[in-house]
């Protein structure tokens, strides 16, 4: 594998530039698209590009949600009451990724990947399954989860809260990726925290990929508030795919053993 310290800057800069444009155009926080790439193009080690990938996720996901606010494309209630659990989840994700291989970090995040598409592609009707108290609880659980996916892998979570949001709480499409992005913005700030007293995250690369995000994703989100759902679902859902299939065969070999 490469030496990430010896890779050429534009490429940190370009990995950010892609992330930042899918974080505007679906809602979320980009490390979906940046882990695969820090691994895959930058040779960077499973574990260290789900650290550094949250961090960068951070910046990018903050641009991104301040063009879903101008578009008032946010449900509030939903999103204080996903971010209450992901606060807890974002705890538990980062203390497991220190004791989980990085070859079945790497199934795992392939596998939420693959989940999150096809019931997206089955079905993408808004609907709610819970009312009152309940629907409250149920999305603290939801927040629960995709904190917890935003410790262990990298990401801000919204591959998890997107679909949950539209399959379960009934938001539209447009109202979920405006929500999810508030509770990416609080979990990545929490996690990338948490990441840098372990020492797990590659600041250098964070800071130019995140910063190189910020423009595209605020590009993404005006395109997104034109284009119809009809577009952008079946789009996302193919790129979760395609991130899926790579991430499984790059892991076919003899698992890499890490010394954190």
């Amino acid at each position: 594998m490469l030496e990430t310290k010896n890779a050429p800057i534009w490429k940190f800069i370009a990995i950010g530039f892609v992330a930042g444009f899918m974080a505007g155009l679906f809602g979320i926080g980009g490390g979906f698209v940046m882990v695969p790439l820090f691994v895959l193009w930058l040779g960077m080690e499973q574990k260290r590009a789900h650290a550094t990938s949250l961090m960068s996720v951070a910046f990018i996901g903050f641009a991104a949600l301040v063009g879903y606010v101008n578009l008032g494309q946010i449900d509030w209630a939903a999103a204080v009451l996903v971010t209450c659990g992901a606060m807890g989840g974002i705890f538990l994700g980062v203390r497991l990724l220190a004791s989980i291989s990085e070859r079945a970090l790497s199934f795992i995040f392939a596998g939420v990947l693959l989940a999150a598409a096809i019931r997206l592609l089955i079905s993408a009707n808004p609907s709610q399954l819970l009312h009152g108290l309940l629907a409250q609880v149920l999305l603290v659980v939801i927040g629960l989860a995709s904190g917890t996916l935003a410790g262990l892998l990298g990401v801000g979570g919204g591959i998890v809260i997107i679909p949950a949001l539209i399959i379960c709480s009934g938001l539209t499409p447009e109202l979920a990726r405006g929500t999810s992005l508030v509770v990416i913005v609080a979990t990545a700030v929490i996690g990338a925290s948490l990441h840098h007293r372990l020492g797990n995250i590659d600041h250098r690369i964070a800071l130019f990929a995140g910063i190189a995000g910020v423009p595209s994703a605020v590009l993404a989100a005006y395109i997104a508030a034109h284009t119809t759902s009809t577009i952008l679902l079946p789009l996302f859902c193919t790129l979760l795919l395609v991130l899926a299939g790579q991430l499984v065969l790059s892991n076919r070999g003899p698992e890499r053993i890490l010394s954190k």
